[in-house]
Formats: C-alpha cells, sequence, structure tokens
C-alpha cells in the first residue's frame, strides 16, 4: 500500500491530473507570482511613490537578508518555475533533448526577461549573479524532472510486465 501511495504522490507531482487546459493556470501563476516577487522596489523606492504600507513592509522583509542569501534564494524559485512548466507540458514535450523543448524554451527566457526586467525597477538592477541563479535553478529543476519521470516511467513498465 505504502509503495503505492509514493508512486501516486510521484505520478501527481509529475504529471497533471487531466488534459484541461485550464492547468496552465498553475506556471502562469507562478510567473505572475515571481515577477511580484522579485520586481518589487526596495522599501525608499516604494517610499518615495507613497506606496502602502503592505508593499513597504513586504520590501523590507525582502531585502532584510544578506545578499548572498537573496542571490541564493533564486536557486529554488527558478527551480520550481522550470518544474510547473515540465508539469503542465508533461515530459513529452522534451523528446529526447532537455535543452529543446517549450519548457526550457518559456523557462529559460523568462529567468533572463526576469533579471533584465530590473532595468525598469526603481532602485534595483539587474545582476550576473542572479541571473546566474536563474539559470542554474532552471536547469536543475529540468535535469531533476526528466530523471523523475524515467524512474516513474520505468516502474510503470515494471508493473504492467
Amino acid at each position: 500500500m505504502s509503495g503505492a501511495i509514493n508512486y501516486n504522490v510521484r505520478t501527481l507531482l509529475l504529471y497533471p491530473k487531466s488534459e484541461s487546459r485550464w492547468w496552465i493556470s498553475v506556471p502562469l501563476g507562478y510567473v505572475i507570482f515571481l515577477q511580484i516577487l522579485t520586481g518589487i522596489p526596495k522599501p525608499d523606492g516604494l517610499r518615495e511613490f507613497n506606496a502602502n504600507q503592505v508593499w513597504v513592509a513586504l520590501s523590507e522583509e525582502l531585502f532584510s537578508y544578506p545578499f548572498w542569501l537573496q542571490d541564493l534564494s533564486h536557486l529554488p524559485l527558478f527551480f520550481l518555475l522550470a518544474w510547473s512548466w515540465c508539469w503542465y507540458l508533461g515530459p513529452a514535450s522534451c523528446g529526447k533533448s532537455l535543452f529543446f523543448c517549450s519548457a526550457s524554451y518559456f523557462s529559460f527566457a523568462y529567468a533572463c526577461l526576469s533579471e533584465l526586467s530590473q532595468f525598469y525597477v526603481p532602485m534595483r538592477f539587474p545582476s550576473i549573479g542572479d541571473l546566474t541563479m536563474n539559470l542554474i535553478g532552471v536547469l536543475l529543476g529540468l535535469i531533476v524532472y526528466r530523471r523523475l519521470c524515467s524512474t516513474v516511467d520505468s516502474h510503470k513498465l515494471i508493473q504492467r510486465s
């Protein structure tokens, strides 16, 4: 029984429950979340624009961490971005290539655009360190997702035999 539960959880984490097009709201919603999180100005910039105190408090919390920890936080955030696109598009979208598939195109493009968009955010700037962590996170998300899919697929083949 425990093996069946673990298998079902892994399957749910790897594939949407149905073929409904509404599942695209998961990766798109995550992109919106990331854009808000990575695009929020520093607290002083928000105060200049008389922003709501909720946004100022969120900004203060986000920027209270050391810079190295802020850079490091990009890795899991962009890991989940790649995972969500793979989850929605499915492993078949990648065929035999990890880099030439829709999930990797969306994820790598957004990782770059997200960092470049900071040119337009008051008191923020694009960072090579952030971009590197974005790209490493996407790459790890793609690799781990693909490896788990191959494990689950081989498990399905064993069960059918």
